[in-house]
């Protein structure tokens, strides 16, 4: 058993998941007595907002506008200007750059989170973890801290564009994997499982997996897929690591950043590398997993350079290195997953031509 007792948990006070979440943050702040507050957002977003936007301008408070995807340098290049505003508390409003800048500034200066997600694109959205570019192409995850609260507003974010919330569906469904990953590293060089975390992770996709009549059209499964990548946040956390999370696929997805140049959203790939891995593993879940994306329409949104298989070479040439993690990827030669590759892919387009009849 993991012992915890020399270390903190840290998991939001409030968490506020439903429609119409975002009116009730004005509210709050003063509740909280949090009068000095810095807003990091972007300026697409406060348009959207215009309840909050109005509060920020009546009240002259801090803005901190983003402009492009976390770069370390960068952003430590900008901690001073934060720090000088001397915030009783950050607030983030927006998408995956947004809330891993704010959650960046969060860690470093030792302020109080509160955070607002517009979208549903990642598992981010509540968890100690920030994606973050750091040069040469790669990215990789940083550790932060959790929010102090957040206002998950499930209407605003169902009518974000559909992409986001597909690359949402598949980072929250790569736990599948992650927990297989954890597992094998387990049995192979005794690694310890949290238990707990584990629960929590397993919880995330199963809520989705056990979706009745699932689509991306209904604001209640947008709001099950919302509390599912909060859980998901939430075990890492507990966890103390990405573990819970973020396993081979996750590897993969990283590498594609680099071969890719980071042109493509993370949920895709790492939803995309769910089903690779799965079949790698030769899990039950694999059908069902390739079925729940099947029919929600998740394949039709990704990029046609993800099924190449010359592309996949170059991918698995850089996975290994991304980071110190016992995966599957220890256990099977390039050559092999190659194989398992190509046979997913013909599976996946099979799938999807059946779906395709089947409307």
């Amino acid at each position: 058993m993991i012992d915890h007792s020399t270390r903190s948990i840290e998991i939001p006070k409030y968490i506020i998941v439903k429609p119409g979440a975002s009116e009730g943050l004005s509210a709050f702040l003063e509740m909280m007595r949090f009068n000095n507050v810095c807003f990091v957002t972007q300026k697409e977003v406060l348009d959207i907002l215009p309840q909050i936007k109005d509060s920020i301008e009546s009240k002259d408070q801090s803005v901190f506008m983003v402009d492009e995807r976390p770069n370390l340098n960068n952003l430590i290049s900008k901690v001073d200007l934060v720090h000088s505003i001397r915030p009783d508390a950050l607030v983030g409003i927006g998408g995956g750059s947004v809330l891993d800048t704010v959650k960046f500034f969060g860690h470093i200066l030792n302020i109080p989170l509160i955070l607002l997600p517009t979208l549903a694109s990642n598992d981010g959205i509540c968890s100690p973890v920030v994606s973050m570019k750091l040069g040469n192409g790669r990215s990789d995850s940083l550790r932060a801290r959790m929010p102090f609260a957040l206002f998950a507003d499930v209407s605003v974010i169902h009518r974000a564009p559909k992409k986001y919330l597909y690359a949402g569906l598949g980072d929250a469904i790569s736990n599948v994997t992650a927990l297989l990953d954890w597992e094998l590293s387990a049995q192979r060089t005794g690694e310890e499982i949290d238990y707990f975390a584990k629960t929590l992770s397993i919880m995330s996709y199963k809520s989705l997996l056990n979706f009745r009549r699932a689509s991306i059209d209904d604001e209640d499964f947008v709001e099950t897929l919302v509390n599912s990548l909060i859980t998901s946040g939430i075990s890492m956390e507990y966890a103390g690591n990405s573990r819970s999370a973020s396993g081979s696929e996750h590897m993969l997805s990283h590498a594609a950043d680099v071969v890719f140049d980071s042109n493509f959203l993370h949920g895709f790939q790492t939803g995309f590398y769910t089903c690779i891995i799965l079949k790698a593993y030769d899990a039950e879940l694999y059908e069902k997993v390739l079925e729940l994306l099947c029919d929600l329409g998740f394949f039709s949104y990704l990029p046609e350079d993800l099924f190449d298989s010359g592309r996949f070479s170059e991918i698995l040439k850089i996975a290994r290195t991304i980071r110190q993690r016992y995966t599957i990827l220890n256990t099977l030669d390039d050559e092999k997953l190659l194989e398992v590759f190509e046979d997913s892919v013909s599976e996946i387009r099979y799938a999807i031509s059946h779906a395709d009849s089947r409307t």
